[in-house]
């Protein structure tokens, strides 16, 4: 029954990465022809077209990764071949979380009215250093996977010497690495996400409550534009929170005794992110939202 029960969870998990894909795909391509169309990008828009490049690498990797498993090749496989599938995803992931932080980051200083010196100096500039925070974004997850390798390495090295306690030493070695690795490239951006999303639903919400006392035309383009960013925000703190955990739970070994169940369940929440989250973008997003609509008329 367990098997069963797995494979149907595997299934799921290649839907959702399937639908992630396309609309990963949809994303980069309506940002390309925009940006070819203007010869200009705005930040956001910058930073919204090198998220939607990192998920459509990273889910076409693991539909790759997928195809594997699913077929007889998956037994042939070699140690390289899945150590440079683990590499590449743990990279790919960690840059999309990495944009996705520095698009918040810039939605909350944009919209949200704080008047303390530190957040007003970050209002000012960060636009202009947008470029420098995406080359950031990606220096930073080749550093921390390069640090997973190197220990990964070593601990192996060091395990085909004089054998030791071998349960005790091969299990906390491989917890440590998996673990402490998530934590380091996940902390930050934890932090700064929820940080910045709860300032923006904050800033938000005494804005309508502020208009309603006004009583000035409640519901203009602009409060339809402050109401859309902060479902958004509400929205992403619902599927990132869970994935979070999720994620790092998903690495710890088999050792530890997590039944079949839980790892379902992160499997599915963790899967349900990168879909979730982007068609969240293209529902929230004016140019993306009429794209979307436009194509999906032309189906029809």
């Amino acid at each position: 029954m367990q098997p069963v029960f797995f494979f149907c969870v595997l299934v799921a998990s290649v839907a959702l990465n399937f639908v992630g894909f396309l609309m990963s795909l949809f994303i980069a391509v309506v940002s390309f022809k925009t940006w070819t169309t203007k010869h200009s990008r705005s930040p956001s828009d910058r930073i919204l077209f090198s998220l939607a490049v990192s998920r459509l690498l990273m889910l076409g990797l693991l539909l790759l990764n997928m195809g594997f498993i699913f077929s007889a090749a998956d037994q042939d496989r070699s140690v390289s071949l899945s150590t440079f599938f683990l590499l590449s995803w743990m990279f790919l992931d960690t840059s999309g979380l990495w944009f996705v932080t520095l698009l918040n980051t810039l939605y909350c200083v944009k919209i949200t009215n704080l008047q303390h010196a530190a957040f007003l100096l970050l209002k000012r500039h960060l636009a202009a250093k947008t470029s420098r925070l995406l080359l950031a974004s990606v220096l930073t997850p080749t550093l921390t996977t390069l640090l997973f390798f190197m220990i990964n390495w070593t601990s192996s090295i060091s395990e085909l010497g004089p054998k030791r306690n071998q349960s005790t030493f091969g299990f906390s070695r491989s917890a440590v690495v998996l673990v402490m690795s998530s934590f380091l490239s996940s902390f930050p951006q934890f932090i700064l996400n929820v940080t910045s999303a709860s300032l923006l639903i904050n800033s938000l919400q005494r804005h309508i409550q502020k208009m309603r006392r006004n009583a000035t035309g409640f519901w203009n383009p602009q409060t339809e534009a402050t109401v859309g960013a902060m479902k958004l925000m509400i929205y992403f703190l619902i599927l990132y929170v869970p994935y979070s955990f999720a994620t790092i739970l998903s690495y710890l070994p088999h050792s530890v005794g997590m039944g079949v169940a839980t790892r379902a369940v992160c499997i599915i929440v963790s899967t349900v992110y990168s879909p979730g989250h982007s068609l969240l973008l293209i529902l929230t997003h004016p140019r993306l939202k009429t794209k979307a609509k436009h194509v999906l008329s032309c189906s029809r």
